[in-house]
This record gives C-alpha cells, structure tokens and sequence, in this order.
C-alpha cells in the first residue's frame, strides 16, 4: 500500500468516524461540532481525486459558512437539555444501520471485484465523460460559454465557474436565497419558543 492509498483509508475512516459521531450526540451543538472533521475528510479526498477547486470549496464553503450557519441556528433555538433526547433507542437505529450497512458493504463489493460487465450500472459508467471536441455545436457552445472554442479541462476551475456564474447564475443564487430563507425560519420558531 503506497502512501496515496494510505491517505485515502484514514481520510475514508476519519468521515465514517465523524458521521457515525454526528448522528450517535445527544447534543446538537456536539454534532456540529462532529462535521468539521467530516468536511476535512472529504476535503483530502477531493484533493486525491485531482479536485483542488471542489476542495478548496468544501472546506470554505462547508467547513467555514455552513458549519457557522449551523452553530448560529442551534443555539438560536437555545434547546433546553429536557428536550433533548436521553437514550439510545436501538430500534431507532437499527434499521438505518442495517440499510447502511448493506449499501456500504455493495459498494466494497465493487471496489474489490470492479463492477460486473455488460451490466446496466457497467454501461452507464462506460459512458464518455469528455465530449466529442470535434461536434461543431460543442465548439460554439463552449465559444458562447467564454471558453474560446475549446473545452476546458473535466473538474478546472474554468469548468465550474464559468457555467454556473453564467448559463447557471439564477439557480445558484435562488440556492442562495433559499439558504437566507431556512435561517429566517429557524429564527422564527425560536422567537415562538421564547
């Protein structure tokens, strides 16, 4: 096992271990507190898989903004420790266990034995992921998209930002308000508590 292989396993068991965590607190505020480690995992990730934008997004956006937005709601609501929930009930989690268990034991499945050929799932990841750079419609989509003619490369910075500050830009801020909108939410139902 080389050293990438190795980074992989400990960032791959550090989200495992700080997912588990997140959902097993009693305590919201813990829990929250229980994803920066998950985001730091998936940020090394995204790094081993040739991503440095989406890294560097993950650990921005997620483990800077959304992880804050989090902690502010929380104790925005200011949950008293009666209404917090005293025990494990294990017929709770069982059964997500159970499912998540299975899902994660497919999915080891795959990445020992490769996933089985001329299968509907073989197709669909056979699929091309570069499209064809000699479609003439490509060429003059990428033109309009300010890429000058030629693709950029599949995961740059160029691949991302440009359709989504341009072709996607509504979408992304109507996310953006959607996001303002939970908040104002949260806040409303902690004003009805008080």
């Amino acid at each position: 096992m080389d050293l990438v292989d190795l980074v992989f396993v400990l960032s791959g068991l550090l989200c495992l271990g700080s997912a588990c965590a997140i959902v097993t607190r009693k305590n919201p505020v813990y829990s929250v507190i229980c994803m920066l480690p998950f985001f730091i995992g998936m940020t090394i990730l995204f790094v081993l898989l040739s991503a440095p934008f989406l890294a560097a997004m993950q650990m921005m956006v997620y483990g800077g903004a959304i992880l804050v937005v989090f902690l502010f709601v929380i104790m925005l609501i200011n949950l008293r420790p009666e209404e917090l929930k005293d025990d494990f009930s294990l017929q709770a989690y069982a059964p997500p266990a159970i499912v998540g268990g299975m899902l994660g034991g497919l999915i080891l499945s795959f990445v020992r034995h490769g996933i089985p050929a001329e299968s509907a799932l073989d197709r669909a990841f056979s699929l091309p992921v570069v499209p064809d750079a000699n479609n003439p419609h490509l060429a003059r989509s990428m033109e309009m998209l300010g890429f000058g003619g030629h693709a950029p490369a599949l995961g740059s910075i160029e691949s991302i930002s440009i359709p989504m500050f341009k072709q996607y830009v509504v979408p992304f801020e109507l996310i953006s308000l959607l996001i303002v909108v939970a908040v104002l939410g949260a806040v409303i139902l902690a004003k009805k508590r008080v």
